[in-house]
């Protein structure tokens, strides 16, 4: 039997009568599902054109010469209207509505699976339908064209050449909630998009505690210096970097690593998943660590690709927040941990041709592991990390909510910097203009980090409980396959059925909790402070 998503017995079996099911997509039932067939259709024609649109927005950021970049967005604008209005439209929604009455006149096996299929179909599609593709088409080449004024306004550390089309941003996503309707405030609307079901007033609440228990440990953080006494060339850390993703698991066959301003993942199509990093000739664990983050993004949508019988609104990722607690457990969970150092030290000394002189395990380990407040979010530390992402959220929050203006960002930015660690920011490059997400209108994704970081912590713990031999295959095998079967059962090949909740309890036994993410931190002082102890 192959993965088919609504064929995992052991979890999606909800009635009696299934119990001799085998596979909902055989020819036998297609003929008795003609309207089912026809909007499925129609959903992989909407699906391949979204990974068209994929490839064009990773041309745009790896390959793309500058020049091209104005026509470029007018192609983005002009395949993302088409795209919205191909699945806003009446006809797949006629599709859609006649695939549902018939599901819902004949008893046939996975009737219960196609109803929640429909379900997630029906609640994306009513959201898509609520803007027009006028909005979506303008929206979209905004943002295309802001990545590069962004990416220029930050080589140049000049937030207000940036200022004038981040306000046109926030009018249309602001024209967004109103589109959407919201009932509390208006983030709601865009929260909504990634993180569906969350609400802002929980998140307060949630980050709130999580930032009080924080405290402590953040206070006990020791700073490391940088070990490295000398640049390592782009060459050399290219070179260490392009089998990582293979070591853990994601096939180079369906893969590619590349550079960009800000390291990302996307998928192309079910066997087409790219990966950047970015270089930094002072730091090469800054490359090392966006690899091993990007490549779990990928290995999720590697996993949800293997799911037979789609593309269908289940195949899909559950929520940004259980997408980013896969790409944070291998950044952290596995890759911060001992005995992965244990087996990747010497691996990185003969790649990198240094030492065991120039750079001792220890020193190496405790600058991986060091915990002190720092300017830059994605080289933030562990514990610090979520504070970057409070502060994120409060910003975004009141200006998408009108509390505050476009103008008034640099100001607030930087007291919130001070007033959370106690840094002053040198300048917008540092600082207001460090991230890509705002250029891309991406109002509501920063909090899924956090969310992330709860459920990752939490998800291995729960690996770690069936499979205390892992560290050990780990160092001797360099064998990650019992994680990756892991997650691939009881995350991946779930796809979207559960929502976010229901599948963290599915795979821990308990609902999220970030009561697992702060014992994690804690042990690991613990650790590191045994072992400097030790020295």
């Amino acid at each position: 039997m192959g993965r088919v998503l609504v064929n995992l017995k052991e979890e999606f079996l909800l009635s009696n009568d299934m119990k001799e099911y085998e596979n909902l997509f055989t020819d036998s039932i297609r003929t008795e599902l003609k309207s089912f067939a026809e909007y499925r259709a129609a959903y992989r024609e909407i699906c391949t054109l979204k990974n068209i649109l994929n490839v064009l927005h990773w041309d745009s950021e790896i390959t793309l010469p500058e020049d091209g970049r104005d026509e470029r967005g007018n192609q983005i604008g002009f395949l993302s209207g088409l795209i919205h209005s191909k699945y806003a439209g009446e006809k797949f929604y006629n599709l859609a509505q006649r695939a549902r009455e018939e599901n819902e006149q004949k008893l046939l096996p996975g009737q219960a699976e196609r109803k929640v299929e429909l379900e997630k179909l029906f609640r994306d599609l009513d959201r898509s339908r609520c803007l027009s593709q006028e909005l979506v088409e303008e929206f979209s080449v905004t943002t295309s064209k802001a990545h590069s004024i962004w990416a220029k306004a930050r080589k140049e550390n000049r937030f207000s050449d940036f200022a004038p089309i981040l306000s046109k941003i926030v009018e249309l996503s602001k024209k967004q909630t109103e589109c959407y309707g919201y009932q509390t405030e208006a983030y709601d609307a865009l929260l909504e998009g990634y993180e569906p079901g969350e609400r802002a007033e929980n998140l307060e609440n949630l980050f709130f505690n999580l930032k009080n228990s924080l405290k402590p440990l953040v206070a006990r953080g020791k700073k490391v210096l940088n070990p490295f006494s000398k640049e390592i060339p782009i060459s050399l850390q290219r070179k260490l970097g392009e089998h990582l993703p293979e070591i853990l698991g994601l096939s180079p066959k369906m893969s590619r690593l590349d550079a960009s301003e800000h390291p990302f993942s996307t998928s192309l199509g079910g066997k087409d998943k790219r990966i950047t990093t970015r270089y930094d000739l002072k730091d090469p664990l800054s490359s090392i660590f966006s690899i091993l983050h990007e490549t779990g993004h990928s290995l999720y949508e590697a996993g949800i690709s293997e799911i037979q019988g789609g593309p269908s609104s289940l195949h899909d990722s559950v929520s940004l927040g259980v997408h980013e607690s896969q790409s944070r457990l291998w950044e952290n969970q596995v890759g911060r941990s001992r005995e992965f150092w244990e087996m990747y030290y010497p691996i990185f000394l003969n790649t990198l041709e240094l030492k065991e002189s120039e750079l001792s395990f220890t020193k190496l380990f405790s600058y991986i592991n060091q915990s002190s407040p720092s300017l830059i979010r994605v080289e933030a530390d562990q514990i610090t990390y979520n504070l970057h992402i409070i502060l994120r959220f409060e910003i975004e929050r009141a200006l998408i909510n009108g509390k505050i203006q476009v103008s008034e960002l640099p100001d607030l930015w930087n007291s919130k910097m001070k007033e959370m660690f106690d840094i002053e920011v040198p300048g917008d490059r540092e600082g207001i203009l460090q991230d890509v997400h705002w250029s891309g209108g991406a109002f509501g994704y920063f909090p899924t980090y956090t969310l992330g970081n709860i459920y990752s912590a939490q998800l291995y713990q729960a690996f770690s409980n069936e499979n205390p031999n892992f560290k050990t295959q780990v160092v001797e095998k360099k064998d990650f396959s019992s994680l990756l079967s892991w997650l691939r059962k009881n995350v991946h090949w779930k796809g979207k059925f559960y929502s976010a909740e229901d599948l963290i309890r599915s795979a821990t036994d308990s609902s999220p909790d970030s009561s697992h993410l702060v014992n994690y931190l804690e042990k690991k002082l613990i650790e590191l402070e045994s072992m400097n102890h030790g020295r």
